[in-house]
């Protein structure tokens, strides 16, 4: 018996070493032949106490979820002209607890940018969460992408539904957090990171931006694994709305049926202005 559980633990020890030595020999990399829409990565520079980024996403989707155009933009964002910042959650309709979660930003002149921590994937790729987690085989970047590509991406291309929380916190803590985001989506800029399910997702990567300003602001939470729960994790920590029971939150952030309703508007800064009337009008 002794020396079952000593092969056992032999075993373990080899295969922990193993998987810890991939990783340490495996070397993230920009440089693939990446999946169209992962194919360009975002770009930040500083302009006095603006940001420039280039290849923001701005694709147009049809109602059947395939692509009409493939278009990246560059724009201006000054955090100072923030109106509002929010949390997105797009659950898996296989497993709820799983979802992807995203920073939405809304600015004075009307305009909104998605910022999304994704798995860079290359041409024929599959996501894999399994296989994320303990091997080397995805690159993350931080996508940005104008409002109208983001949500029609997730309502026709992936048919999944779409949450919108309002952040609640102070809003000189929400235009820190859209700098801290625009600094990581400079740090993957200089530097290749690799993704991983359980230590560098969409949602534990955006923790830790929180984090490294405000230390200790978002807990370790069993949500940075199971990024379903996430939005109850904010809930709980009042940094989304509280007014109402969190079933009633919930529902009122439900966005999905007023995207779809505005599938035939056109441009990206028009979308957002629809979408933002007649969310004001419900």
């Amino acid at each position: 018996m002794k020396r079952f559980v000593l092969f056992v633990v032999v075993v373990v020890g080899l295969s922990v070493f193993g998987l810890w030595a991939n990783w340490q020999l495996s070397s993230p990399s920009h440089d693939r032949p990446w999946r169209a829409d992962f194919s360009r990565l975002p770009k930040v520079a500083e302009q006095g106490e603006a940001y420039a980024i280039t290849n923001i996403r701005d694709w147009d989707y049809a109602r059947d979820g395939s692509v009409n155009t493939e278009a990246w933009i560059t724009a201006e964002i000054d955090p100072e002209s923030l109106v509002q910042a929010w949390f997105l959650v797009e659950p898996f309709a296989v497993n709820p607890a799983i979802a992807h979660t995203m920073m939405a930003f809304t600015f004075e002149d009307g305009s909104g940018y998605i910022a999304s921590v994704e798995a860079r994937r290359e041409d024929g790729e599959v996501y894999s969460a399994p296989k994320a987690a303990v091997l080397p085989i995805f690159e993350y970047m931080v996508v940005w992408a104008t409002e109208r590509d983001m949500y029609f991406n997730s309502a026709f291309w992936a048919g999944d539904q779409l949450y919108r929380y309002p952040l609640t916190i102070p809003l000189d803590q929400q235009k820190a957090v859209l700098r801290g985001i625009l600094a990581k989506t400079a740090e993957v800029q200089a530097e290749p990171q690799w993704y991983n399910t359980l230590f560098a997702n969409c949602t534990n990567v955006l923790a830790g931006v929180v984090n490294d300003l405000a230390p200790g602001s978002v807990p370790i939470d069993k949500s940075w694994v199971l990024t379903g729960f996430s939005d109850d994790f904010l809930y709980e920590l009042g940094m989304i709305p509280t007014d109402k029971s969190f079933a009633e939150v919930e529902a009122r952030a439900h966005v999905t049926p007023d995207i779809m309703a505005l599938g035939d508007v056109s441009g990206a800064l028009a979308f957002s202005n629809a979408l933002r009337e007649r969310l004001a009008a419900r």
